[in-house]
Formats: C-alpha cells, sequence, structure tokens
C-alpha cells in the first residue's frame, strides 16, 4: 500500500484562507505558490508596525524587503521558514546568535520552540522579519555590532537611531 504524499493546506482549506488573510493583513504583496507544501514570496513591508515610522527609515532600507515563507507539511505543528531573500544575509552571517541567521539561511525569529504554538500566526513572523530588514540596515550601516533579542516589533528602542543613522552623511 502506498500512501499519497498530502499537505496540510489540502487537508485544511479553512486553515489556509484564514493563513492568506493573516498574511495579507501584515504583508498585501505576498503571493501564495501552492507547490509541495505552499509557500508565500515577495515583498514586504518596511513599517508595518503600529506606531509611527522614523523619520528617514526610507532612506536607512533603500530596497523593499523579498522574503519566501515556506510551510512544511506539519504546519500548524511546527512554523514555517521564513527567508530573507531582499537583503539576503551573507553565509558569514549564519549560525551567529548576534545576527539571527540560521545555518540554512533562514531567519531565526522565535528564541524558544515554544513561543510558536498551533494557534500561532504567521503575521508575527512577517512583522519579526520586517524588523530584521531594518536591523540588517542598522547593521550594514554600522550603527549596531549586533542585532536586538527583542526585536522592534513592539519596542521602540532603535526608532531614534534608525532617523540618527539615515542622517549620517554617506
Amino acid at each position: 500500500m502506498t500512501l499519497e504524499r498530502r499537505s496540510w493546506w489540502v487537508d485544511d482549506p479553512a486553515r489556509l484562507e484564514l493563513e492568506k488573510l493573516d498574511v495579507a493583513s501584515v504583508a498585501p504583496d505576498l503571493e501564495w505558490v501552492p507547490e509541495n507544501a505552499g509557500r508565500f514570496e515577495g515583498e514586504i513591508l518596511i513599517w508595518p508596525f503600529s506606531r509611527p515610522e522614523p523619520i528617514g527609515l526610507r532612506d536607512l532600507v533603500k530596497v523593499p524587503g523579498r522574503v519566501h515563507v515556506e510551510y512544511r507539511h506539519a504546519f500548524p505543528a511546527v512554523p514555517p521558514t521564513v527567508i530573507c531573500k531582499q537583503p539576503a544575509p551573507p553565509i558569514v552571517l549564519r549560525s551567529f546568535e548576534a545576527f539571527h541567521v540560521l545555518p540554512n539561511g533562514a531567519l531565526c525569529l522565535l528564541r524558544d520552540a515554544d513561543q510558536w504554538t498551533l494557534n500561532s500566526r504567521t503575521s508575527e513572523l512577517l512583522l519579526k522579519a520586517s524588523g530584521w530588514i531594518i536591523e540588517y540596515a542598522l547593521l550594514e550601516a554600522g550603527a549596531v555590532d549586533r542585532m536586538t533579542k527583542n526585536g522592534i516589533v513592539e519596542d521602540d528602542m532603535l526608532d531614534e537611531l534608525i532617523s540618527s543613522t539615515a542622517k549620517e552623511p554617506k
């Protein structure tokens, strides 16, 4: 007897529709690709956060962020993987905790395994990915030598640094 490999989105189309709505709420330009376990790909917003955007952010982050959000067949029991395609972290940053990039090039967006539950949402990871892109721009500008532990989704501690770094002459 041979079992046909089926993915989560085939067996749970209602969850797929929820995922599409959830992703669109923070990254309306991502497109669903129904291959294998499925993925979203495309541009994410530079500043999808609820607080005001720091002055100069668009001067600091010059290119739009592009990601692949790759699901695994065990979703939602396991989180999707977010791979930043633009800016693409160089291989030398992989495996260093200071930069939140895993050896396979995926972004490390969860500190602990228990931060992801069956009720977790992909949008939470996308917000963190937008924050990662901003922190990466600060890293490239030499304003920081490592990324924060908590990120910038809800913490405004880097907002002033974003503005001051954007104003510095190049």
